[in-house]
């Protein structure tokens, strides 16, 4: 073992003359293992300034004693200081802060720190350092030295594992010691403080998903009586040092609390080792100036926490009262921190908010670039995002802040890391550029997205097969606003307009970004309008539970559904129809009609104020059919049955459905039938066995008609409705 320290205490190495004054106040020792890195800092920091616990923390069972002494373990000793002014706040306040290097997998290490103070010399802490061993001063421990998720299994086992063990057994011999002395004392504080409190770093990862067999998948809720199935050697460790942490506390030999912390953001710094630093990265680089690539999507969505939070969290935790932890926890002593789900995406439109406009059109940010690691993003896909933390804020813990704040704490902690020239907007404010000049096009960074505030009054329209066609001329139709809201005309209880949000989902980007700009040009300025693309199958389980994620994220909630996506094939007689196109046509316009249906209801059945409505694309072809229409027939009529079934069960929760039955609208389906040489203008299959042409209408007026059932009030619904062209072949006889 190597040790050295360096310390802020006086000049002869003596403990700063404010320590040892009062000696009847209860007084404790803090120690941070991991104190070298970015967290191990922001803590020390928080428990010694003014703004955090001003050098007081739980002890036992008092609940303000004094900090005398704290000591930052860790592997090495940084080079540069996250936080320059630690050291002053230490010796302003009459704190002892000392930095011991060593390696927490040497059990002398640990039994140094803990027994010695880590005193230079002392390896097998059996001589004391005095405070150590004082029956009047506690000790509280914050063990967040651990290596990253993607440190070879061997290492992890090493210092996450074995590591851990040391530290508790260290503290175990700490403990024995305090109650032998504390029983020779005549002191009547010394019985409370003879248990070190032990706060245990864990994480998420213990959880395991992605797996077809796993317990839980990226959308379920994830609780603390969630069970444990790590996929990785660092989720193990984890879970394994859970388990001798509520020994150890059962065994009296600490008071054992761990905290499953979420990714924190934003780290200020390099990036660290874990697979999802990029969730700091997004932020910090273009901030500093610098240009970053991203390897996960701009819509995975992560669960993170702010710094601020988490560290708030982690002494809430701690400061929790011995009795109150005993009946809340038991023997189940780590909870889950909350969390909010985040993803690339929201934190680049955060960070474009929280600055100003001059800011950014100046070219003062780095620039954003995506470089898709597929089955990293993937991994980090498949993680849970949905965090049930009631334990943690029956202790005391925070909710996490709005991503906005978040990206605006980083800024306000870190200002020496801001590109020259970057300026905060004033929160709740106005820019501080000049009201009446046009506002600057964003920079390259940010020319894609479309910045969604948080918190503003919307109608939200979710519109599937948004890329092209019908749900192309709806988007474009509803991005004007006049319907919805209080009174199905766009406006809210007071009568002022609603802005409008709009999420377009669809398989292809490129389409769905075009739709996007028509809108955005096509919007009014006195509404305003905000669009979310998702490049999403709708077929597919998962993209939907995707999709409804990032609803709620950007929008909180969903005003309107278009279930517009749909598939045709080629004119196939019935016994000519091969089961896989069949399968296709039923998955894509029924299955996945019921799904979309399915999620948006959850959501308008929370939402304030509740319900909503949603339209279905049907066809006059569900109740007299073409021939040769067989799969596409048999779809359209399903919808008109599940049309009704949601009009039905939707009623317990103000929401309504209905459908309308196009017939002949001018789009690329029926440009081209299937994909086939049939069209309208060429001609169509009739029922006395001829080709025919047919007349059309344009998608402009289906998309008119869409508008005319979304703008009527919850309170009225058109079940079914038919349009046509005039003079199509489906009245009477031909």
């Amino acid at each position: 073992m190597t040790t050295t320290m360096t310390t802020t205490t006086g000049d002869d190495g003596a403990v700063p003359e404010a320590t040892r004054e009062n000696d009847d106040e209860i007084k404790t020792r803090v120690i941070i293992t991991g104190g070298g890195g970015f967290l191990g800092q922001y803590l020390a920091r928080e428990i010694l300034s003014e703004r955090g616990r001003n050098g007081r923390l739980r002890c036992g069972s008092h609940p303000n004693a004094r900090v005398i002494e704290v000591i930052l373990a860790d592997i090495v000793e940084p080079t540069e200081s996250s936080f320059p002014d630690l050291e002053s706040i230490a010796r302003d306040g009459g704190v002892a802060l000392r930095f011991v290097t060593g390696d927490v997998s040497d059990v002398d290490y640990c039994r140094s720190i803990l027994l010695s103070g880590g005193v230079d010399g002392v390896r097998d802490g059996t001589t004391p350092h005095p405070a150590a061993v004082d029956v009047d001063v506690g000790l509280s421990i914050f063990h967040l030295g651990a290596v990253m998720s993607g440190a070879p299994p061997d290492l992890a086992l090493k210092v996450n594992l074995h590591g851990t063990m040391n530290m508790l057994e260290a503290a175990r011999a700490w403990q024995e010691k305090m109650s032998s002395t504390s029983s020779r004392s005549l002191s009547s504080s010394s019985s409370s403080i003879s248990r070190p409190t032990f706060i245990f770093s864990s994480a998420g990862a213990t959880i395991g998903a992605g797996h077809d067999a796993d317990w839980v998948d990226h959308h379920d809720t994830i609780s603390d009586s969630t069970r444990a199935s790590p996929h990785t050697t660092y989720g193990t460790t984890k879970a394994c040092a859970e388990l001798l942490l509520a020994d150890y506390s059962r065994r009296g030999y600490c008071d054992g609390r761990g905290v499953r912390l979420p990714t924190v953001i934003v780290r200020a710094g390099l990036p660290n080792a874990a697979t999802t630093s990029c969730y700091s990265s997004v932020v910090r680089e273009p901030l500093s100036g610098k240009d970053v690539v991203l390897p996960i999507g701009p819509n995975v969505l992560h669960a993170v926490t702010g710094c601020r939070s988490a560290i708030s969290g982690m002494l809430a935790v701690h400061d929790a009262m011995p009795d109150d932890v005993d009946r809340i926890l038991g023997y189940d002593r780590t909870v889950f921190l909350p969390a909010r789900p985040v993803s690339l995406g929201m934190l680049a439109e955060a960070t474009m908010r929280v600055v100003t406009r001059d800011s950014a059109a100046r070219g003062m940010l780095g620039e954003i670039t995506y470089d898709v690691d597929e089955v990293i993003s993937g991994i980090v896909g498949s993680f849970p995002t949905r965090v049930d933390s009631s334990r943690a804020m029956a202790l005391g813990a925070p909710f996490v802040p709005t991503v906005d704040d978040i990206v605006r704490e980083y800024c306000e902690d870190f200002p020496h890391a801001l590109a020259e020239g970057v300026v905060l907007r004033a929160k709740g404010g106005e820019d501080d550029e000049d009201s009446s000049m046009p506002p600057t096009p964003p920079p390259a960074a940010a020319a894609a997205i479309m910045m969604i505030e948080p918190n503003v009054d919307r109608v939200v329209a979710l519109i599937t097969g948004g890329g092209s066609g019908i749900g192309r001329a709806t988007a474009i139709r509803l991005a004007g606003g006049g319907w919805g809201g209080s009174d199905g005309k766009g406006n809210n209880s007071d009568g002022k307009a609603l802005r409008v949000g709009l999420v377009l989902v669809g398989r292809r980007p490129g389409p769905l970004e075009e739709t996007k700009m028509l809108c955005v040009d096509g919007s009014s300025d006195d509404v305003g309008i905000d669009v979310l693309t998702i490049s999403a199958d709708v077929t597919n389980e998962d993209d939907v539970k995707r999709i409804m994620d990032l609803v709620v994220a950007h929008f909180a909630r969903v005003d309107l559904l278009f279930n517009n996506a749909g598939v045709n094939i080629a004119p196939t007689s019935v016994e000519d129809v091969e089961s896989a196109d069949f399968i296709r046509v039923i998955d894509t316009n029924v299955t996945a009609c019921w799904r979309m249906a399915k999620g948006v209801m959850r959501i308008m059945s929370a939402q304030t104020p509740r319900g909503g409505r949603i339209i279905n694309n049907g066809s006059i072809s569900a109740y007299t059919p073409r021939p040769f229409s067989a799969p596409y027939t048999a779809s359209k009529h399903a919808v008109l049955g599940l049309t009704k079934c949601i009009a039905l069960d939707g009623r317990r929760s103000n929401i309504t459905c209905g459908q309308i039955d196009f017939g002949n609208v001018n789009s690329a389906m029926t440009r081209a039938v299937g994909g086939s040489a049939y069209s309208m203008s060429a001609g169509m299959p009739q029922a006395n066995g001829t080709i025919a042409p047919e007349p059309c209408f344009s998608v402009e007026d289906a998309a008119n008609a869409v508008f005319a059932m979304a703008a009527l009030p919850l309170g009225a619904n058109v079940l079914s409705m038919t349009v046509m062209a005039s003079h199509m072949p489906f009245v009477g006889r031909g």
